[in-house]
């Protein structure tokens, strides 16, 4: 039998703490390689443009961080976001780290989870306390679906254009506890005086939540959510965001909206690694919320109590503080005025094309970076393999659309590929 090496505690300990340290170290070296990869993307002050003017040379710069091929258009962020370069970078390393050493390791990275849930909390315009850190959309929709009690008889007023992630855990709680799910059907495009009058005419003295998205994702059309939301507290009604494709597509301000819950994930418009996301409980509601998982005897203070999923994948969450310190560095209003021009252009010129649908909205508070086009007498499957094998661009299709996403990373090139496509295709040229 071979000898076991001889190991005192003094050196086991000695040799733990140094590694740990070294980890450390190596952590924070990590960070300062990607601050300093991402530092130069903010623009030059001093280099003021004419209102509407776009620089497209600055955005060319903003595209190399990414790591798409050239020349190949793709246009379906909505699903989900090209992770920039520095990002990917820095997460193989956190990867790195886990695998030479997993206990220690994870728990560093799990010591800067309040530092990160202090960014998000900024990023989406709340507190703290009122932030958990989810792994994605579809499971804070699930927290504020279980997590608040409900019997028969009740009601929960949905639209009717929303993601099967929101309309069918709502479909399955309300069968087994007996309560009733409405959806609220309005034309689309809608004005928002339709979205707000659909939803109060939906509204009896058994509605107990509003939960919808915003946008709706398979339109891209934005919901007046400050004023649905001051429509349901004046019921006393809560309400509920479906918010998976906003942050990163435009600002976002939770306070501002007045919204009672909120759910979004890193992987789509904000261009972070799938495992991440934002739950977000207005405080004074996280009593009437329970939480759906649990490591402690005791809550956690706020909406900690929802983030306590045990063992997870902590590089995609050190990756989250990253693609939030990204968009921080070019600026979140830039980010927005360039997704909502890009997204603008098409839809107007595509407008202009004979048989053409937009169904996403015109009115540019009501969209942005993505639109819903289709064509008369065209199946979407067929607009979107044109645009593949044609045009190199990549968008999603399926019934009588096309949904096409049009991000920062985007150019107008690209837009106009997609423009020359449908006209193709609406004349019978293609």
């Amino acid at each position: 039998m071979s000898k076991l090496p001889d190991v005192s505690r003094r050196s086991f300990f000695e040799r733990a703490l140094g590694g740990s340290a070294a980890a450390v170290t190596t952590l924070t070296q990590v960070k300062s390689a990607f601050a300093q990869s991402v530092g130069g993307l903010a623009p030059d002050p001093k280099h003021k443009r004419a209102a509407g003017e776009s620089d497209e040379g600055y955005w060319a710069k903003v595209r190399g961080q990414f790591m798409l091929e050239d020349g190949f258009a793709y246009l379906n962020t909505g699903t989900l976001g090209p992770t920039p370069r520095p990002v990917v970078n820095a997460m193989n390393e956190y990867w790195r780290l886990m695998a030479v050493n997993p206990n220690e390791n994870s728990q560093i990275f799990q010591d800067r989870q309040e530092q990160i849930r202090m960014k998000a909390a900024a990023f989406v315009g709340a507190t703290p306390d009122e932030i958990a850190i989810t792994r994605n959309t579809t499971e804070g929709t699930t927290i504020l679906t279980h997590g608040l009690d409900m019997k028969a008889g009740d009601e929960v007023l949905i639209t009717a254009f929303e993601h099967p992630s929101l309309r069918e855990t709502r479909m399955r709680h309300a069968k087994r506890f007996g309560y009733v799910v409405k959806e609220v059907n309005f034309p689309m495009p809608p004005t928002k005086a339709q979205i707000i009058n659909a939803f109060e005419a939906a509204i009896t003295p058994r509605t107990r939540v509003m939960h919808f998205a915003n946008p709706l994702g398979g339109y891209g059309c934005f919901t007046p959510v400050k004023e649905l939301a001051q429509l349901a507290h004046s019921k006393q009604i809560l309400c509920f965001i479906d918010g998976a494709h906003c942050p990163g597509m435009a600002q976002v301000s939770l306070t501002d909206w007045g919204v009672d819950g909120f759910a979004c994930n890193s992987h789509k418009w904000l261009c972070g690694a799938a495992g991440a996301g934002i739950l977000f409980v207005k405080r004074d509601v996280q009593e009437r919320i329970w939480p759906n998982m649990s490591i402690a005897r005791e809550d956690p203070k706020g909406a900690r109590k929802y983030d306590q999923l045990s063992r997870r994948p902590w590089p995609c969450v050190a990756a989250f503080e990253d693609i939030l310190d990204f968009h921080n560095a070019i600026g979140r209003a830039r980010l927005e005025q360039r997704t909502r021009a890009l997204g603008s252009y098409l839809r107007r010129n595509a407008a202009e094309i004979a048989k053409v649908k937009v169904y996403t909205p015109m009115d540019e508070s009501m969209s942005s970076g993505s639109s819903t086009i289709g064509i008369e007498g065209i199946p979407g499957a067929r607009i979107r393999e044109y645009l593949r094998q044609r045009y190199d661009a990549y968008v999603p299709g399926g019934g009588q659309s096309v949904r096409i996403s049009t991000h920062f990373f985007n150019t107008y090139e690209q837009a106009d590929r997609v423009l020359k496509a449908l006209k193709e295709l609406s004349t019978g040229v293609a």
